[in-house]
């Protein structure tokens, strides 16, 4: 039998090893070449079994479990968020005195990297006081001009950047306002004058929730009654109204990121409802048990590691050990490959059914194969001897069979071989022309 590859023969064996299990797989209508073979040779093929009823009943209106539907209420449609400038003239604050901001001045700013000297300081402070004369005789210019020139001399001074923003302040240059006080803070976060010069600048930008933030500050520093007047009557009315505006938007953008997140959700899970559906249905479209090419063996041949595994001499010799004895199952459970074999073999098979019955022996002719196959415990029945087989035969088989299923027929005791078969054979018209059989396959 040199001319049969070890794939060939393997595949071969695992045929065998189904057909034991589920002997419906012999009324396959391509397998009719095959059961005309067997009955040639005197084989009894068991009847096909109708499957049961009430589990074709079962089956039928059986639904697979859909998945539940999403518990997440889904928000109730929202209208769209309008953009910043829509939303603040919807509401209705008091912009009384609010203006236009200004162009930024050139005004000195001093060198930051300058360490001042005494004179300097000195200098610096006396201009301050020129400036603050001026500014008491209403010289607002002069004033500012003055505590340019004090800034150059000591330019790390956070008084001189905080007086010259009050200055501005009271010319209404909002924006150089905000330019001298935040410079102030950079040098002393603590100057009261700079926080309020600063909120006071942003209530005439109608920033009013910055006014309010600067001036809570300013008055933590260094509380005066005309301010906080300010802040309670003005503007935080007005920064109130503005905040829940702004968190009115904030929840309406949040609720629509929401709803946009739930249909995202529910597409993915349609989508997978209905790849769900067609892979049951591809599957109900193959049959129970279908096999891909080859009658209820589930495309177990199409299977690229088991058909790599099947033409490992070791898999094969411990395959044909457990055939013998399927107690010697438990040697190999440590051995990775075959019980890749196994598992595969019983997932196919295993919602085959009960597996009832076996194939009857081949009637005994001749010294043939007196002990057959042993069923597989819900498999195929006991092979009797072929006749005019090789004398002595296949003693073994699969006596135990794998475990799971219907014990099927066994073949004669083994324990004491009986000469009848040779008897009969003498008393019998002479034997056939030797035909192969499954030893010649082994």
């Amino acid at each position: 039998m040199s001319h049969i590859d070890g794939k060939a023969l393997a595949q071969l064996k695992v045929f065998v090893q189904a057909c034991q299990m589920n002997p419906g797989i012999l009324h396959e209508p391509k397998l009719a070449f095959f059961r005309e073979y067997l009955t040639s040779l005197g084989a009894t093929i068991p009847e096909k079994q109708e499957e049961p009823q009430p589990a074709a009943a079962k089956e039928a209106p059986r639904e697979e479990p859909k998945p539940e539907p999403s518990k997440i209420p889904t928000p109730e449609p929202t209208p769209e968020p309008m953009d910043d400038s829509s939303e603040e003239e919807a509401v209705e604050v008091d912009n009384t005195g609010v203006i236009e901001g200004e162009d930024l001045m050139d005004l000195p700013l001093g060198d930051p990297e300058k360490v001042p000297s005494e004179d300097e300081v000195d200098k610096a402070n006396s201009l301050r006081g020129q400036a603050m004369s001026q500014m008491s005789d209403g010289n607002l210019d002069e004033a500012i001009k003055l505590f340019g020139e004090a800034v150059e001399c000591n330019p790390q001074s956070a008084v001189l950047f905080a007086k010259r923003a009050q200055m501005l302040l009271r010319q209404k240059k909002p924006n150089n306002v905000l330019r001298d006080a935040e410079k102030a803070l950079s040098l002393n976060p603590d100057n009261a004058l700079a926080h309020k010069c600063k909120g006071k600048a942003y209530r005439l930008l109608g920033k009013w929730e910055e006014a309010a933030l600067a001036l809570a500050a300013g008055q933590k520093c260094d509380y005066d009654d005309d301010t906080q007047e300010l802040l309670k009557t003005v503007v935080k009315p007005n920064a109130e109204k503005l905040r829940a505006a702004r968190l009115k938007k904030e929840t309406s953008r949040r609720e629509k990121e929401y709803k946009a997140k739930v249909e995202r959700a529910k597409s993915a899970k349609e989508a997978r409802q209905k790849a769900y559906e067609e892979a049951k249905a591809a599957r109900e479209a193959e049959g129970p048990g279908g096999m891909g090419g080859m009658g209820g063996m589930g495309g177990l041949f199409d299977d690229p590691e088991i058909a790599t595994l099947l033409q490992d001499p070791e898999v094969v010799q411990a395959m044909a050990d457990i055939q013998q004895n399927p107690g010697n199952m438990m040697k190999y459970m440590s051995n990775p490959k075959v019980m890749k074999v196994i598992q595969k073999l019983q997932g196919k098979f295993a919602g085959m059914g009960g597996m009832p019955g076996g194939m009857g022996g081949m009637g005994g002719m001749g010294e043939g194969m007196p002990g057959g196959m042993g069923g597989m415990p819900g498999g195929m029945g006991g092979m009797g001897g072929m006749g005019g087989g090789m004398p002595g035969g296949m003693p073994g088989g699969f006596p135990g069979g794998f475990p799971g299923g219907m014990a099927g027929a066994t073949g004669p005791d083994m324990s004491e071989p009986t000469r009848t078969s040779t008897n009969n054979a003498n008393s019998s018209a002479p034997p056939p022309p030797f035909t192969a059989t499954c030893d010649d396959v082994d």
